[in-house]
């Protein structure tokens, strides 16, 4: 059995739980420790301990981390933080409910939900999230730290830069490429190519002024 925590103890934590007793129910030999954060909360989560502090980690080397956290900025500064504890492994879950084709790579780390389903020739990177009822397709380039929300669908060839968050049911057509820490809004219909750190809303998606970015 290997030991493991989940950073976090809001819904993607829950959902990454949930994952993984999949997982356990399929044979793979995991033990959830439990949920670790800092934040005051609650004593348990699915009748399991919250560990506190995140420093915990420091002296439990050994232990496995999944990283449930959602937002995209707030989960690389925690696997940045949890990094500067040591070497740690970050594992790859993959949902038994998922459908993964051949020559799809992930990156460690890396959250796929049930109901997702990657065709083929995919790279995905490092804790990138690929949620429930994604679709992705044929030579598709998901960079680290990616977040692509419920019912999202990415068409072939498509390359998405480092950090870039994909809104929930937002679409986004063959062989475009969205820039690092771009965000596609929700029910977007992305249908040019998206710059760095620059927000896409509507349908068909137009890119917001930057100053329109913040609001």
């Amino acid at each position: 059995m290997t030991d493991l925590v989940i950073v976090g103890t809001g819904g993607q934590a829950r959902e990454i739980h949930a994952i993984v007793e999949a997982l356990v129910a399929a044979g793979e030999p995991w033990n959830v420790l439990g949920f670790i954060e800092d934040a005051q909360g609650p004593e348990t989560v699915h009748g399991l301990p919250v560990l506190r502090p995140l420093d915990w980690l420091a002296e439990h080397a050994d232990v496995a981390v999944a990283t449930g956290i959602g937002a995209t900025p707030v989960r690389a500064r925690v696997i940045d933080r949890i990094a500067g504890f040591g070497a740690r492994t970050f594992p790859t879950l993959i949902h038994p409910a998922a459908s993964v084709g051949p020559r799809v790579e992930f990156g460690e780390g890396t959250i796929v939900c049930p109901g997702a389903v990657l065709t083929t020739d995919i790279r995905v990177g490092a804790h990138a999230l690929i949620n429930f009822g994604c679709t992705v397709g044929h030579d598709a380039v998901i960079g680290d730290l990616v977040t692509v929300a419920p019912g999202a669908h990415i068409s072939g060839a498509v390359h998405i830069g480092k950090g870039a968050d994909v809104g929930t049911g937002a679409s986004i057509i063959q062989g475009l490429q969205i820039g690092d820490w771009a965000v596609i809004g929700a029910g977007a219909a992305v249908i040019r190519d998206v710059p760095p750190n620059r927000t896409a809303v509507g349908v068909p998606a137009r890119i917001l002024d930057p100053r329109d970015d913040t609001g």
